[in-house]
């Protein structure tokens, strides 16, 4: 089974949140089959309201529409070692955004760094760590 497998919830006090991403709460569930990742991102956001959303990925290193959720948009994923997914979303030759999602080698903590520019067109980098779910 892949190391990222399983249900992830963020522990707010190890991460470093941005200032302008100060959600209450997070989970991250993926499934991992092959190279075929599914993500789905769940949570609070900053404002008290429920927010949750899935993205599928192919970790080939191969540009793969985002639409019709983000028309012009590719996603980028690939594997790099055995616990670390690499992801870069693009429009044209724009960088949009770019996170890792990695597995320590203990298989019980999830460290996903992401960075890239935000709903207002704010740049944004901020470090999630998240704790293996039940």
């Amino acid at each position: 089974m892949n190391p990222l497998t399983g249900t992830w919830i963020a522990n707010l006090e190890k991460s470093r949140r941005h200032e302008n991403h100060q959600f209450q709460s997070a989970t991250l569930r993926f499934e991992v089959s092959g190279n075929d990742v599914s993500l789905t991102q769940s949570g609070v956001n900053m404002s008290g309201k429920d927010e949750s959303s899935t993205l599928t990925l192919v970790a080939d290193g191969q540009e793969h529409a985002v639409s019709p959720q983000a028309p012009g948009v590719v996603v980028i994923s690939k594997w790099i070692g055995t616990h670390m997914l690499e992801t870069t979303g693009k429009r044209g030759e724009a960088i949009l955004g770019r996170g890792t999602y990695e597995v320590a080698q203990d298989g019980q903590t999830l460290t996903a760094t992401v960075a890239g520019i935000d709903g207002q067109g704010k740049a944004f980098e901020q470090v999630i760590v998240f704790d293996r779910g039940h």
